[in-house]
């Protein structure tokens, strides 16, 4: 007798994030497999890449700068990615804020970060900092005095990484695996049904601004309201650092989500143009995303909708939006 294929629901909390996944199987003991592999996937990769657990192997590398510091595969291959769109985004996106974060004030969890006001003053002056990667002897070097954040690429890569091996390794035809916003999905959410995929709205998180619909692909959205604290001065403070001030960002953009094939991509540019504005976003989303497509929230309100004219209506769910940009203009 042939098993019956469902649809199976997991949730887990790690690297500061909730993670949801929905995972094709065809018995509860196979449902229950995944969930203990979903479960040790993101035990492992937060603590590995957490700059918040003292113990994990990026603190262990930050408290190394300066010295040539042997890394495990996984951290060899992130640093490789890391260093990759750094030199793409012409360093808009760079995993060397770290200092710049403390200085803001982000210097814990969020989670116990939001529960008080921080008490941070201190100036963060902008300096060029770099790493030496040695693929081969799977070592790196930080400059002397360089820390390393590792979280948003991390979580994506998390993301992207887990569904591969789910397909490959364990056969799962069809999933969903949501790290906190940035979402890898595969195989449509049934035969003839693709996934739809709800835009918070940064206003009122409650409520979806769209729905994005794809049968494969990625989605991730990056937002200066989703982390935001006060200093000690009573100023607001958010989690996008621009490097070019490495202060907390300040355009004309305050959200944006990106769909495309990777989610590791889809989330570095959604957090460059947030960073970079509405007018150098798009014509980078232009120049070096051929393949993605964006939905640009600016602080005025209006709806920015980078796409494809075919695309417009087939994978955006909108009433309405404000100005419509081609992505192949």
């Amino acid at each position: 007798m042939q098993q019956e294929v469902q649809m199976h629901h997991y949730r887990c909390r790690a690297m500061n994030t909730e993670i949801e996944t929905i995972l094709r199987s065809s018995s509860e003991q196979m449902s229950q497999e995944l969930a203990k592999i979903v479960d040790r996937w993101f035990y492992q990769v937060e603590h590995r890449f957490s700059r918040f657990l003292p113990d994990s192997e990026l603190s262990y590398l930050n408290n190394h700068s300066g010295r040539l510091t042997l890394v495990s595969e996984l951290m060899a291959e992130v640093l490789t990615l890391a260093e990759s769109f750094r030199l793409q985004t012409g360093g808009i996106f760079t995993p060397f804020v770290y200092d710049a974060l403390h200085a803001a004030g982000y210097s814990e969890s969020f989670e116990k970060l939001d529960k008080k006001t921080t008490t941070t003053t201190k100036e963060f002056s902008f300096h060029k900092t770099a790493m030496m990667l040695h693929p081969q002897m799977k070592a790196v070097q930080l400059q002397a005095g360089s820390h390393l954040d590792l979280g948003g690429i991390a979580k994506g890569w998390s993301a992207e990484r887990l569904a591969e091996r789910l397909r490959r390794k364990h056969g799962i035809k069809r999933g969903l695996i949501n790290a906190g916003g940035d979402v890898q999905l595969w195989g449509g959410s049934s035969v003839n049904e693709p996934w739809y995929i709800g835009i918070a709205n940064p206003w009122n998180q409650d409520e979806e601004l769209t729905i994005v619909s794809r049968r494969e692909g990625a989605v991730a959205t990056s937002s200066v309201w989703g982390r935001r604290w006060k200093n000690g001065q009573h100023e607001e403070r958010h989690h996008l650092i621009d490097p070019r001030t490495m202060k907390p960002g300040n355009s004309d953009v305050i959200q944006c989500s990106v769909t495309g094939d990777s989610v590791i991509a889809c989330e570095i540019w959604a957090k460059v143009v947030c960073i970079v504005g509405l007018e150098c976003g798009i014509a980078l989303l232009r120049k070096h995303c051929p393949r993605m497509e964006a939905l640009i929230v600016s602080g005025t309100g209006d709806l920015h909708l980078v796409s494809y004219s075919h695309h417009q209506k087939e994978r955006w769910e909108l009433d309405q939006i404000d100005f419509f940009h081609d992505i192949a203009i």
